[in-house]
């Protein structure tokens, strides 16, 4: 424990059993040997593993490369999406108005049709 920072220890001795026993068993230590150490003996175990600088399994180093490419990714995607559903609502639109232009007009041919019909009932009579 000496070898470690102020902080350091102080981080560690706040960790419970459990969670010593959780980083050890992630670093590689033989899980059944782990789980029969006391705590004076995690303590000391991780204390060592730390003070060595191996890197514990499950650490992630933070890439502000990474998450900026996952940032610009994710407005990309954001905004190809959004145009696809303006497009599809345009085309929605667009389908709409025909139909409603050909239903119009298929008004308009009947109502010719019928009043036709009427002026050629008036000729006959």
């Amino acid at each position: 424990m000496e070898k470690l920072t102020a902080a350091q220890q102080q981080q560690v001795k706040k960790m419970s059993d459990e969670r010593l026993r959780i980083k050890l068993i992630g670093a590689g230590y033989e899980e059944e040997h782990v789980l029969r150490l006391e705590r004076e003996a995690l303590l000391a175990t991780y204390a060592e593993h730390l003070a060595s600088g191996k890197p514990t399994a499950g650490s992630v180093e933070y890439d502000p490369t990474v998450d900026r490419k996952r940032l610009a990714f994710e407005r990309e995607k954001w905004e190809a999406d959004r145009q696809f559903e303006e497009k599809k609502w345009e085309a929605e639109q667009e389908e709409g108005r025909r139909k409603e232009e050909a239903e119009q007009e298929e008004k308009r041919r009947r109502e010719f049709l019928e009043q036709e019909q009427i002026d050629l009932k008036r000729q006959e009579l």
